[in-house]
């Protein structure tokens, strides 16, 4: 038996590959396995603490159930007799596109998930397309601005809640996402979050995908930042009903205690 705390971080894989952490929702960034991404947020968290932390990684998918601690310096090692998964947990591995682990909706969704989206008229797709592109190569700089001038454009064009503005907002959320830009992310997620949720409200995967991705961009923010912005999270969380909601808004709260406790 493992000797982990009753406060250790609980990493729950279910049998359908979805992953929560303390509860709430986590989804790893575009092109890393969520073997990696929950490792990393482990090892922030616990840099951001400056103190050793434990989670308990629960994986009803491969059916096991282990304990690990992470020191601040980033270092993992398992716990008790667990030593099945030292450095990195045997965990599933996810889709390259940051998609929604929350129950969809029946309805349609108005964006496909392929880049660039085909609802986007012309030139505007072929630019979106461009943009996707540099993207993917690693020119987030190029791909930033050419986004941002697209919806710029699309802005005056059509007004910024637009179908077409916000399927460029979501290529520029995925661009903060994969440069991490986090508060930048942390920004545009909400505003599509909530212009999504006016036009189709709170269950539908546009919505709950958007409150995920905002959430996901908070929990990578540095902790001074976190603070700053956790009302702004929270509030949206209790705005718009996601499944898991109050429980993301309970894990809000008990990161901004311990950082505080931390300071």
């Amino acid at each position: 038996m493992s000797a982990t705390p009753p406060d250790a971080v609980h990493v729950r894989i279910t049998p359908d590959g979805i992953c929560f952490i303390d509860d709430e929702y986590f989804t790893s960034p575009p092109g890393v396995t969520l073997n990696e991404a929950v490792l990393s947020h482990l090892q922030l968290e616990a840099a951001a603490l400056e103190l050793p932390i434990q989670a308990v990684i629960q994986d009803e998918q491969a059916r096991y159930t282990t304990s690990i601690q992470i020191d601040a310096d980033g270092i993992s090692h398992p716990l008790g007799h667990e030593s099945q998964v030292p450095d990195r947990p045997n965990l599933p591995p996810t889709t390259a596109l940051p998609t929604p682990a929350m129950p969809s909706s029946n309805a349609t969704d108005p964006i496909p998930v392929d880049r660039p989206y085909e609802p986007l008229p012309e030139p505007y797709r072929g630019r979106l397309s461009s943009t996707c592109a540099a993207a993917n190569q690693d020119r987030f700089p190029e791909a930033a601005r050419d986004a941002d001038q697209l919806l710029a454009e699309l802005s005056t064009l059509y007004g910024s809640s637009h179908p077409y503005t916000l399927a460029v907002g979501l290529v520029r959320g995925d661009i903060a996402w994969l440069s991490q830009d986090y508060r930048y992310g942390l920004e545009i997620w909400i505003f599509i979050a909530r212009s999504w949720h006016i036009r189709l409200g709170p269950q539908h995967n546009t919505t709950v995908r958007a409150v995920g991705n905002a959430l996901g961009c908070w929990r990578r923010l540095q902790p001074e930042d976190a603070n700053a912005s956790a009302q702004h999270v929270a509030r949206l969380l209790q705005d718009i009903t996601v499944p898991n909601g109050d429980s993301a808004v309970q894990a809000i709260h008990r990161r901004t205690q311990r950082t505080n406790l931390a300071n």
